[in-house]
């Protein structure tokens, strides 16, 4: 029983090194940061790198204290109180009690205590647990991409993008708001309520082209530099679509075939991925690219630069922003794969 339980204190030891040393590893690859796994911002990749240490640390630790004795787990409360209750036993009674109860503790401790699934479990069963809590993780170090897969991104939404909807909006809107102050109102008299319908004074100014060129970066050819979330959720504002329609964009992203409204073989679609906070919530932002022709071969996923004039167009009960092409060209990825 003794050889038992250090095999699995020792199989305990390697267990949590070998989880610390994973997370550190993704932590000091750097592959955090390049991959998809988790957000830049906040917390998460120092939670990755605390975790690690803290798995190395009480692993060590354990690793140390091997072959120290175990706390005294034996029941002394009952055993006294035991006694308080049966004093009026003779000694002969008490000392058959008192080797009773010292046999049975002999026995307990000789059968370890149990706690946890690899005491508890028989030899199959350890080699299971071992080889869940052992294999993925290494195999995930070793073997998994930094990136999702084709399936992946078309199991997250990629041809089933909803133009109108507004949840990162405020983050990737073109138009800010205006910094002016709003019109004071005027004092109070005693004349009729205007009607629900009537015009109000509005305090903020239209979105102009001086607007767009002030708020949006330009390349040295003039083309307006918007990532693909940007022109997704322009679909959503008319009066932005007024000024950009017709504008040349130029925009970075990865490219798949084209699945919906593409009935020419005209299009492709390009996308970005969104992660707000790891890889579980990320979801692509996508729009359609047309050519006007039969659209050219890329290998799926490729990193892509396209140039082309922003249009609006009234698809399924959608206005969707579609990017017709001038040139698409295969380009290095960025800095970061995904969009935080």
């Amino acid at each position: 029983m003794k050889k038992s339980r250090s095999i699995i204190h020792f199989i305990s030891v390697f267990l949590l090194l070998l989880w610390g040393g994973v997370m550190l590893y993704f932590y000091a690859s750097g592959r955090l940061a390049k991959g998809e796994y988790v957000s830049q911002e906040g917390w998460f990749s120092a939670m990755v790198l605390v975790g690690g240490i803290g798995c190395v640390i009480i692993g060590l630790f354990n690793l140390a204290t091997t072959g120290a004795k175990e706390g005294d787990c034996c029941d002394h409360d009952h055993v006294h109180d035991h006694d308080e209750h049966h004093h009026e036993h003779d000694h002969a009674c008490e000392h058959e009690h008192h080797h009773h109860h010292h046999a049975h503790s002999e026995v307990e401790a000789e059968e370890g205590h149990s706690h946890g699934i690899l005491e508890e479990s028989g030899t199959f069963g350890r080699l299971v647990a071992i080889f869940i809590l052992a294999v993925p993780v290494t195999y995930a170090a070793i073997k998994s991409p930094d990136q999702f897969s084709k399936i992946a991104i078309e199991n997250k939404g990629l041809y089933t993008a909803n133009y109108g909807e507004t949840s990162s909006d405020s983050k990737f809107a073109i138009k800010k708001e205006s910094k002016d102050e709003p019109i004071a109102a005027s004092a109070p008299t005693l004349q009729p309520l205007p009607l629900p319908d009537a015009a109000q004074p509005k305090s903020i100014a239209p979105f102009t082209l001086a607007d767009l060129k002030a708020q949006v970066p330009q390349s040295k050819e003039g083309n307006f530099m918007l990532d693909v979330p940007e022109i997704f959720y322009t679909a959503g504002d008319k009066e932005v679509q007024a000024v950009l329609e017709g504008q040349m964009v130029e925009t970075v992203a990865q490219v798949l075939p084209e699945k919906v409204n593409n009935p020419n073989g005209s299009r492709l679609r390009i996308f970005r991925l969104l992660v707000q906070c790891c890889a579980a919530d990320a979801r692509p932002f996508s729009i359609p690219v047309e050519f006007g022709k039969s659209a050219p071969k890329f290998k799926d996923m490729t990193w892509v630069k396209v140039v082309g004039k922003l249009s609006f167009k009234s698809e399924n009960k959608q206005m969707v922003p579609v990017l017709e092409v001038t040139s698409m060209t295969e380009t290095a990825e960025p800095d970061s794969k995904a969009i935080y």
